[in-house]
């Protein structure tokens, strides 16, 4: 084995170990909340906080918040992380609306409809209703729409 072999396999473990940390420390959040009393008598939620010695999670302790303080290399590794998941995101998401959702394009005649229904008195978003569309989408089909009449 090379040695850049070597090291790209050390450090994938590494980074392993660093995110079965994270996930340690994140199930620590997924335990129930607990109810105390403050020192006035008020019934209070309180909630699990993971206690790190070194990178690990060494106990639980329950607090008024939800703040906790990451070890430098599972902050590091965090952020890494979701720059990774941001990226994957963008990736699934080209070529669709920023909904997600592949784009409906509507034919001709249903445009045609729309303007028929828009002379009937319907509004954008009555007509959208109908066609499974946003008030906007049908906004912005029949501007085109008047336009290619214009044109034309």
């Amino acid at each position: 084995m090379s040695v850049k072999n070597y090291n790209k396999e050390a450090r994938e473990r590494y980074e392993d170990y660093l995110d079965d940390l994270m996930f340690e420390a994140l199930e620590a959040y997924k335990l129930p909340e607990k109810v105390g009393i403050n020192y006035r008598g008020d019934f209070i939620a309180l909630y699990p906080n993971p206690v790190f010695t070194g990178n690990k999670v060494s106990r639980i302790e329950y607090k008024t918040t939800q703040i906790v303080k990451l070890p430098e290399e599972l902050t590091e590794r965090h952020t890494i992380l979701m720059a990774e998941i941001a990226k994957a995101k963008r990736e699934a998401l080209k070529g669709k609306s920023k909904a997600g959702r592949p784009k409906k394009p509507f034919t001709e005649d249903v445009v045609t409809q729309w303007v028929q229904l828009r002379e009937q008195g319907l509004t954008y978003g009555e007509i959208a209703k109908q066609y499974g569309a946003s008030g906007s989408t049908v906004s912005n089909y029949l501007k085109k729409y008047r336009k290619r009449a214009v044109a034309n």
